[in-house]
């Protein structure tokens, strides 16, 4: 068995015509160079992949750059004489050329081709158009339909570019434009290998294009959407200053109308202008809800820190509620500490709001001859304040949706209802509480059993105070306060 037959495994029968040595070598030698080729090829054809990947995912989100160093790589890595890529655009339905790279030519000197911009769909001669509208490869010998004038005689002659294949650029069915690619040899010598490479390379680009225009999409999307928050905030914002002038402005004059400023009343006006009252204080409330949460979504609110007792605001806001709490026949006391508590980290001003929000609640689900006790616990380095009441108590299904925007635990809005609210109350108090790293959480052991609201602030250390004031000394912001709405 000679070295022919142990390579491709045959063995010649004793009839069979041997050939002469010198055939069998010059044939091995074919077939050796054949696939020495054919690997250097698919060594060439990796090594390329491996530019095009890192390319692709180099965080590149501009389809415009994606698809110059792209183009780049190919006509320096292989012998493509010219890479073209086009983007299609389906409003306007015309396709726009992003890039034209060219290999250097023998001479050293680039083209000085001119190559369209634009080809409308409507250009059913143009070969770019026609590879779209059919979706599959279109061959053409020349460059008639993507150069605007032919290049200049000193520059690069008419021969080096002898056939172009144009690639329609498709991902998920959806059209992305197209990949022109000029090579120097006739359709005729082009293989099936280096004509699957071309449109496996097309396929690798439209994926890569596809991915950057997603990423604007969604970029150009979020954008809209944090203009339209913005504008949000601002017509809020704009609404509210609006509305709470005249609001207070009616309040005033239905007070004078109880008061008997204007002459006596009748029971049945009495009634009237006392519905309207209550009325307009709920809509005040809600105004300044609106506001306070318009500025705290917009994130103008701003802390002022310091060493907080809380056991003296909570009797300063305890003293404010009184009245009202007697007015409902309710209770409302301070559970003192057996021992003096550490100070608190916080801004007094925006803590008591969140103290007149949580009591006033609990006035609002209290009936009468109850109680609502506010208590102390130090746990670690935070410090608990409770507000407790023997109210109605709370569901266990209700719980998860308190501190969301417009929860609500009573099911009316109507004048007549002895429970009223905006449902912004609990949303701003947690708000305000996780400006200051602290926490919110309520627990009730269901309908009739009461509730209790807990909140967590970070015990005062002068290192944590300075640290905040470091962090904020450079940042010339407005200071925005939050609206006290009362109870």
């Amino acid at each position: 068995m000679n070295f022919f037959q142990f390579l491709f495994g045959t063995t010649p029968s004793a009839t069979e015509n041997t050939p002469d040595a010198s055939t069998q070598v010059s044939h091995i030698n074919q077939e050796m160079y054949k696939k020495s080729f054919e690997l250097n090829e698919r060594n060439k054809t990796l090594s390329l992949l491996r530019k095009i990947d890192e390319i692709i995912l180099g965080s590149i989100t501009n389809p415009k750059e994606i698809a110059q160093q792209v183009t780049s790589v190919l006509v320096t890595d292989i012998d493509f004489q010219i890479v073209g890529i086009f983007l299609y655009d389906k409003k306007k339905k015309m396709l726009t050329n992003l890039v034209f790279s060219e290999a250097t030519q023998v001479t050293g000197q680039q083209s000085r081709r001119s190559y369209i911009t634009e080809i409308p769909l409507a250009n059913t001669a143009n070969p770019v158009v026609q590879a779209i509208l059919n979706r599959s490869l279109k061959i053409s010998p020349t460059l008639d339909g993507l150069v605007v004038s032919p290049p200049s005689p000193e520059g690069i002659q008419e021969t080096d570019v002898k056939s172009v294949l144009v690639y329609p650029v498709i991902v998920r069915n959806e059209l992305i434009g197209a990949m022109v690619i000029g090579l120097k040899d006739v359709e005729e010598a082009i293989s099936e290998y280096r004509k699957d490479l071309m449109s496996r390379l097309a396929q690798v680009i439209g994926i890569a294009m596809d991915n950057a225009l997603l990423y604007n999409e969604v970029q150009d999307a979020n954008r809209r959407l944090i203009r339209l928050d913005q504008l949000k905030d601002e017509f809020v914002s704009l609404a509210s200053h609006e509305l709470r002038t005249p609001m207070t402005a009616i309040k005033s004059y239905l007070w004078m109308a109880l008061a008997g400023k204007g002459g006596d009343l009748n029971e049945k006006q009495k009634y009237y202008i006392d519905r309207s009252y209550l009325s307009v204080e709920r809509l005040i409330r809600l105004v300044n809800d609106m506001l306070n949460v318009s500025r705290i979504d917009s994130g103008r609110v701003t802390l002022e820190p310091a060493a907080v007792t809380l056991e003296k605001l909570v009797a300063d806001v305890i003293t404010d509620v009184t009245p009202r709490a007697q007015e409902l026949g309710i209770v409302v006391k301070i559970n003192q500490p057996a021992s003096p508590l550490p100070q608190v980290l916080a801004d007094p001003d925006k803590m008591k709001e969140v103290l007149f929000n949580l009591i006033g609640n609990s006035l609002k689900f209290t009936p009468k001859d109850g109680a609502v006790t506010v208590s102390f616990k130090q746990n670690g380095d935070m410090i608990e304040t409770t507000v407790a009441d023997t109210g109605t108590g709370l569901a266990a299904d209700a719980i998860p949706q308190l501190f969301q925007k417009f929860s609500m635990v009573a099911e009316s809005y109507a004048a007549d209802t002895p429970i009223q609210g905006t449902g912004l109350g609990l949303y701003i108090c947690k708000s305000i509480v996780e400006l200051h790293k602290g926490k919110i959480w309520v627990i009730s052991e269901g309908p009739g059993k009461g509730s209790q609201f807990i909140f967590s602030l970070p015990v005062f250390h002068e290192g944590d105070l300075q640290k905040l004031q470091a962090a904020s000394g450079g940042e010339a912001k407005e200071k925005v306060e939050i609206v006290h709405t009362g109870i």
